[in-house]
């Protein structure tokens, strides 16, 4: 089992449904439709799932880098960026992360 570290320094187990759920709230703010959307939700978890894959643990922030690259690389000019959707995910749940 893979062991989250949290910026507070607690542990708790990778739990995918949490991305799952953090991926699916950006991209459906943004506008994607449903292919799209399952595309690139299918494609984040899999980069996720594979830096996670035989691990004791794995930061948080490394998760949030692995999905913010994957959202960065997915967006048309004439939709909401997909990062821009996943940092105001970010500033309704009070997970702000100062890089």
């Amino acid at each position: 089992m893979t062991y989250v570290i949290k910026r507070n320094g607690k542990k708790e187990p990778f739990n995918e449904q949490k991305v799952k759920n953090s991926v699916e709230s950006a991209v459906k703010e943004a506008g994607y439709k449903t292919h799209a959307k399952k595309r690139l939700i299918d494609k984040t978890l899999k980069d996720v799932n594979q830096a996670v894959q035989g691990k004791e643990e794995i930061s948080s922030a490394k998760i949030r880098n692995i999905v913010i690259n994957d959202l960065e690389q997915e967006w048309d000019e004439d939709q909401v960026p997909v990062t821009r959707a996943w940092r105001n995910y970010e500033l309704k749940h009070g997970t702000i992360y100062r890089e």
